[in-house]
């Protein structure tokens, strides 16, 4: 998501405001925040109120939870339970009553399977309960209380031809879900969120919009049906991470800084790839993995409440 008057694209709600609120030095009119601490993780809900607060922030109204935990390339069991637990809270908390048990859920993983930063969307896919099928073909194999669950990654323009809200809207129009929720990888403006954060939204979320190529928006006004966004960071902007360095330099040489000169002179060194480059952690697979894992059994826990982890594991695909 583009922030005007900062002209940089942010994906996550939690930087948006610190970025906003750290330029302003005050807190942002139309904007409510809440901080919990528990004993692995940090959950920070964000509540964009009203129109003022969403020009601020750069985001819809609606509520945007970010839960920060340590690195998920450590796979550590405690952190991994309560992120799922918290996930599980958030997500019934944004669906609130408008879904029955009965209701079809529609899991969109989006993303590129070809390239490992960006192949979250599609691991959360393999790793979720499909169970749609079962209800038409094979009921009794199914556990009492599974609702109808259906899952696709769309892939990626250049790969299919085919924007991917083409493809999502032609689904919606024939599978008529309840709710969607969607899974993507997300662009970070601080290396230190890489595998460390898992945002949430009731918002929809616009493929694209951290690396400057924004595709059409997946949200309710479009579809007419409500959608969960949910996204982990993977890359950070080359731009942005030269730039820190160019920063911290300055600092501690005691030289003066100049933030148009150093940008101006990073995007003459980027201009072989068009000014823009994104950076990954070499453990990025195992990142994309825990990630995926995490966020398809945190949301399966909440559309399959009172079926263990066990028993969700094998209608997995």
């Amino acid at each position: 998501m583009l922030l005007k008057d900062f002209n940089t694209y942010v994906d996550m709600a939690i930087e948006a405001r610190d970025l906003v609120r750290g330029a302003a030095n005050q807190e942002i009119p139309g904007v409510k925040e809440d901080v919990e601490q528990l004993e692995h993780i940090k959950v920070t809900t964000i509540t964009v109120l009203n129109q003022a607060g969403a020009d601020q922030l750069g985001r819809p109204i609606g509520t945007y939870v970010t839960i920060e935990s340590p690195p998920l390339k450590i796979n550590d069991p405690y952190v991994r339970d309560e992120i799922i637990q918290t996930m599980e809270k958030s997500m019934h908390a944004m669906i609130g009553d408008y879904l029955k048990p009965q209701d079809t859920v529609l899991l969109v993983g989006l993303g590129n399977w070809r390239a490992v930063a960006d192949a979250l969307g599609p691991k959360f896919i393999e790793y979720s309960p499909i169970t749609r099928h079962y209800h038409s073909y094979a009921p009794d194999a199914l556990v009492q209380g599974m609702r109808p669950i259906c899952g696709i990654a769309p892939g990626v323009l250049g790969i299919t031809g085919l924007e991917t809200f083409e493809v999502i809207k032609g689904i919606v129009e024939k599978v008529k879900p309840a709710l969607l929720v969607v899974v993507d990888a997300l662009a970070a403006q601080n290396v230190e969120r890489i595998g460390t954060s898992v945002q949430m939204s009731n918002t929809g979320i616009q493929p694209g919009s951290g690396v400057g190529n924004a595709r059409h928006a997946i949200r309710q006004e479009d579809l007419g049906v409500p959608v969960i966004a949910i996204g982990c960071p993977t890359i950070v902007s080359a731009a942005v991470i030269a730039n820190e360095a160019v920063k911290k330099f300055c600092l501690n040489s005691g030289a003066s800084y100049n933030e148009n000169a150093s940008l101006n002179s990073i995007k003459e060194i980027l201009s072989p790839f068009g000014g823009s480059m994104g950076v990954t952690p070499k453990e990025i697979d195992e990142i994309i993995e825990n990630s995926a894992r995490i966020i398809s059994m945190g949301v399966a826990r909440s559309l399959f409440p009172g079926i263990s982890e066990e028993q969700l594991v094998l209608y997995a695909t």
